[in-house]
């Protein structure tokens, strides 16, 4: 019997990097969005002057990514939305419409099923992302639990997307918000997509911002996968991590369900995008040998291996 699956590991093989043989898939598998050129008239790929749209799509699963019982279905599906809108934030691009497609309980009334599409719907017009179409099905299992599925389009800044793998040595990197304790509060439920703030910064840093990504598996985990195409090494600087009211550093390193932006710039940062504040909270340099960590933590003197310290959905 094969070992049962692992998230990350089924995840990265999927994401492989590897040659594109379709010219319309500018970003392919791996990134938080995909960036596609669309088709010019006559079927002919316009390489010079083609539109670009960026495309994701995400989950949120009852028993995983909320307790319904606990959070009801309007906080339900207003997360339902906004996690996929904070991987736009994450590539700095400006949302244009959205598309649901949900798997119901057997026992979900009309009433109730419209109530959190309503909400869906009302979220995703409040950030300019109108609800154009999607799907409903119920299950036929008894124990089939909520499942949406979200797709999002978007639009990337007029001088390219933030991709997550552009860090280069001697960045430093920042964080905005606070971190750790999302998921024990109701952060992860009522938190807003950093849309506007990566906006801010795209416009502020220019080139000088080199790579970006939205935490929500995790500060160690997702700081990670800005280094992995790389031989570059992510260091935490402990006693720098903003951390959430009621937490902890380890809750700032490993809880995840932040939304934050994580990213890498040289030079000069502000330290607030209008109320939102943004800390400096370690630098990027080149690993001296492939075996050693992607991401140190260095804490009271020590360094710790957290390149894997994060939230990993249905563990135990």
């Amino acid at each position: 019997m094969d070992p049962v699956a692992n998230e990350f590991s089924v995840l990265e093989q999927i994401c492989r990097p590897g040659k594109q043989d379709d010219a319309r898939v500018v970003i392919g598998p791996g990134d938080d969005l995909a960036l596609v050129r669309t088709v010019a008239p006559g079927g002919d790929v316009d390489l010079q002057s083609g539109s670009l749209l960026l495309a994701g799509v995400d989950q949120l699963i009852d028993g995983i990514h909320v307790s319904l019982k606990d959070v009801g279905l309007k906080a339900a599906g207003r997360k339902a939305i906004t996690r996929s809108l904070s991987d736009i934030a994450a590539m700095a691009g400006r949302p244009v419409a959205t598309l649901v497609s949900a798997v119901v309980p057997v026992g979900m009334s009309g009433a109730e099923a419209l109530e959190l599409f309503e909400s869906m719907k009302q979220v995703a017009a409040h950030y300019h992302a109108p609800l154009v179409g999607g799907d409903l099905a119920y299950h036929q299992d008894e124990h089939g639990v909520l499942n949406c599925s979200v797709t999002v389009l978007a639009v990337p800044p007029s001088d390219g997307a933030i991709e997550r793998f552009g860090s280069k040595a001697g960045d430093g990197l920042y964080v905005t918000g606070k971190l750790g304790g999302a998921w024990q509060g109701a952060h992860h439920l009522t938190f807003e997509p950093r849309l506007a703030e990566a906006s801010m910064l795209k416009a502020i840093l220019g080139e000088r911002l080199h790579a970006m990504i939205d935490i929500s598996d995790g500060l160690g985990r997702d700081a990670s996968h800005l280094v992995e195409r790389s031989g570059l090494q992510v260091v935490l600087e402990g006693e720098l991590l903003p951390c959430r009211d009621g937490s902890d550093l380890i809750g700032a390193v490993q809880d995840g369900e932040d939304y934050e932006l994580l990213f890498t710039a040289s030079g000069d940062v502000p330290e607030g995008l209008g109320a939102c504040s943004v800390t400096r909270i370690g630098s990027i340099r080149e690993r001296d040998t492939a075996d050693e960590p992607s991401v140190l933590l260095l804490h009271d003197g020590e360094e710790h291996d957290v390149s894997c310290s994060g939230w990993e959905h249905g563990a135990k």
